[in-house]
């Protein structure tokens, strides 16, 4: 049994698997919505307070650790610690109080491993690949089995919440327009696709989010699964602007812990769906954490002959 850890700017997750018959399988899935976004300082420091409240969340994964029989921890680090001027000093803290050595994902290699996460779940022939995290959004553009790039932008639900929605809860029309502008302006900054594509794969907790949201509003949809129509997410949004009760209800009860984090989440996802010209939009539970562990366990021979994936070119 092998435990993954992933600190991110929203949540910390503390994931159990095992291998067998050549595959990974979850048996424990621990979060704690830490959101160590909130507690990064005018001088992109994470503060004293955000460095206890990660030493605090990764001392408790160290206690469940320590009564279960894991053969090894990895522990990795995204754009929480990534995007912080003073990660050396997180790194020391948690490796002197929790006994763990974190690794710090470049923008690249979260994308990359996203894909490759994503990749064994469900066939990658053409398309482009999206993790909306709590700090940074990864893009993947694929085509027969090969990322052709992979980039990662600095904007996630997390901040763009923190920077863009002001003294309330829910983000309101013109602060929605005002993330929109945001992920436009980042999109139009990137190198054009050197193919059209019609499928966009989903992928993080922002991703799973707004899919569970598309089924409580679209229950008439018998046929609906982990698939949909980006105009539906659209229909969310406007029913954010035009009825907000009906919105937060329904948010309560589908999604409580992304109460301030769903909208620029959704904003994200589906201003990237409309700018490449989506026509669907595919969530996959598999990501990051399963794609950095197949990653390792293929470096070790622990697994064999799964499918791999080839980089041709990257953009960070």
């Amino acid at each position: 049994m092998y435990a993954v850890i992933d600190i991110g700017s929203n949540t910390i997750r503390l994931v159990l698997y095992k291998i067998e018959n050549n595959q990974i399988r979850s048996l424990l899935n621990k979060k704690s919505p830490a959101g160590l976004a909130g507690y990064i300082n005018k001088d992109r420091c994470l503060k004293k307070s955000g460095i206890r409240k990660a030493v605090a969340v990764l001392s408790e994964f160290r206690e469940i650790l320590d009564h279960m029989m894991v053969k090894e921890v990895f522990p990795f680090a995204t754009a929480s610690l990534r995007n912080i001027n003073n990660a050396p000093e997180v790194l020391d803290a948690i490796r002197e109080q929790c006994h763990f050595d974190v690794r710090i994902l470049s923008g690249e290699e979260e994308a990359i491993f996203d894909y490759y996460g994503a990749l064994q779940a469900m066939e990658m022939e053409r398309g482009l690949l999206t993790d909306i995290g709590g700090g940074s959004t990864e893009l993947v553009f694929y085509e027969n089995c090969s990322i052709q790039t992979a980039t990662s932008l600095p904007i996630g639900s997390l901040n763009l919440y923190q920077q863009c929605v002001k003294d309330h809860l829910i983000a309101r029309k013109s602060e929605l327009q005002k993330i929109q502008k945001e992920v436009q302006k980042k999109l139009e900054a990137l190198p054009a696709p050197r193919h059209s594509v019609s499928a966009l794969c989903a992928i993080g907790g922002s991703a799973r989010a707004a899919l569970q949201m598309v089924q409580a509003m679209n229950k008439k949809q018998k046929n609906l699964t982990n698939s949909y129509d980006p105009l539906w997410l659209k229909e969310i949004l406007d029913c954010a602007v035009d009825t907000p009760d009906i919105f937060i209800k329904q948010l309560l009860k589908t999604a409580p812990d992304r109460v301030h984090t769903f909208l620029p989440g959704a904003m994200v996802l589906y201003t990237i769906a409309q700018y490449y010209g989506i026509s669907r939009i595919t969530t996959v539970n598999y990501g990051v954490r399963e794609g950095y562990l197949y990653y390792l366990m293929e470096q070790r021979g622990e697994i064999h002959g799964k499918k791999t994936c080839t980089l041709i070119h990257t953009e960070s």
